[in-house]
């Protein structure tokens, strides 16, 4: 990500915090390193998840978390994705973005102009 968008003093968004969709499981989540990694860098991270924000906010209080995935994206600079169906169906959302930096941990938003994407897991 660094490579795209310096993330100190930037907004970064993590939408999923589960350890997999349709949970609220946080145990071994991909968004706790990730977490850490953006906040040792200095990052203004902002979480998104339907149903694990709760439990993950007790590790990161001081986080902000939004309740909808285009409610995050509104100012982001890069975000980290996973697969959730909100997430998926979002397209002309990544237009409110202050720059279009998306790391996909699932394959979850297809690519397109206007995007600089780049996949996570392969």
């Amino acid at each position: 990500m660094d490579d795209h968008v310096g993330v100190r003093g930037k907004r970064v968004d993590v939408l999923d915090l589960s350890f997999k969709p349709a949970t609220d499981d946080v145990r071994n989540s991909q968004a706790i390193p990730v977490i850490e990694g953006l906040q040792q860098r200095g990052a203004e991270v902002v979480a998104y998840d339907p149903i694990a924000a709760e439990n993950i906010s007790e590790h990161y209080p001081g986080i902000q978390y939004v309740e909808s995935p285009a409610a995050a994206l509104d100012g982001a600079a890069a975000l980290v994705v996973t697969d959730w169906e909100e997430i998926t169906a979002l397209d002309e959302e990544f237009d409110a973005m202050a720059k279009s930096v998306v790391v996909d941990g699932r394959r979850a938003v297809s690519r397109r102009d206007g995007i600089v994407y780049k996949g996570l897991t392969w």
